[in-house]
């Protein structure tokens, strides 16, 4: 499968669902490492004009669970259920230009839990905030879950 291919899959998934409601788009997608990102507007911003924390928090997990989902890696997690068990975000600075750039990649693979490392950026390329994501990976996936 081609960088589009993965790219437009891991994008079709998200209709609907919480990061099409954030407007978090898939940028790119090799197998363990994502690009995604989000345009801002007034609604994700708090009361002192930044992007508010849960936006940012939402653009990491977003992005590192897209990573954990891609195909190559050693379990085939998209037939599995996973959910992040453990989000670690630091803010070093607030979040103010026009788009954020999350890239998240997986750092370790496990039976029963993948671990990720994502930085998101502001749109003049700052690092605002690194953070960790570790996921919980369950059992298969039964017909139609």
């Amino acid at each position: 499968m081609d960088e589009g291919d993965l790219t437009a899959r891991l994008q079709a998934r998200a209709r609907g669902r919480c990061r099409d409601l954030v407007g978090i788009e898939t940028v790119s997608a090799v197998p363990g490492r994502v690009v995604n990102r989000i345009r801002l507007r007034e609604a994700l911003l708090d009361c002192n004009h930044a992007v508010h924390g849960g936006v940012v928090s939402s653009l990491g997990d977003s992005c590192a669970g897209s990573a954990v989902r891609t195909p190559g890696q050693e379990l085939e997690t998209r037939a599995r259920r996973h959910a992040a068990g453990d989000l670690h975000v630091s803010s070093r600075a607030p979040a103010r230009r026009t788009e954020l750039v999350a890239e998240a990649r997986v750092v370790k693979m496990g039976r029963t839990g993948a671990f990720t490392q994502v930085g998101v950026r502001d749109g003049a390329g700052r690092v605002v905030t690194p953070g960790l994501v570790t996921f919980v990976i369950g059992g298969r996936r039964g017909p139609g879950g």
